[in-house]
């Protein structure tokens, strides 16, 4: 009958075990740090926040104290605006959300003028100065 006998670990394999977890750890921490650096590219990349609106009745003095009240506060810039079309772009400087961001600019619109309407519209930049041409050549 064969009788069990514990495995006996000399220095030599007690070694290679300890440098053999030293690697895997290091190996896991450069993997978690490039999926880290990875992600906050991705996020620089997409850029800040944009909101594209569209006032009816949009007057250069209303588009004028909406960016001095914007610059004022620091949380956001109009990127592009246009009265004849009444389209603004208004872009996120501090991180904020869209959320954020819209609720922010619809309560300045409606503190300077109660009887200015908005609307979110969907679109890029690009697509606001489009807007923007054709308002202008009618």
């Amino acid at each position: 009958m064969a009788v069990a006998r514990p495995l006996i670990c000399t220095g030599q394999n007690e070694e290679t075990m300890k440098t053999h977890a030293t690697f895997l750890r290091t190996l896991w921490l450069a993997m978690v740090l490039l999926c880290s650096t990875y992600g906050q590219a991705q996020q620089a990349a997409s850029g800040p926040e944009r909101l594209t609106l569209q006032v009816e009745g949009l007057t250069s003095e209303t588009r004028d104290a909406l960016s001095r009240e914007l610059d004022r506060s620091g949380e956001a810039r109009i990127a592009f605006a246009c009265v004849p079309a009444g389209i603004m772009v208004i872009e996120a400087r501090q991180g904020q959300s869209r959320a954020q961001l819209e609720t922010r600019s619809r309560s300045l619109l409606t503190q300077r003028s109660a009887a200015l309407r908005s609307r979110t519209i969907e679109g890029s930049l690009a697509q606001a100065e489009a807007a923007c041409a054709q308002a202008r050549n009618r």
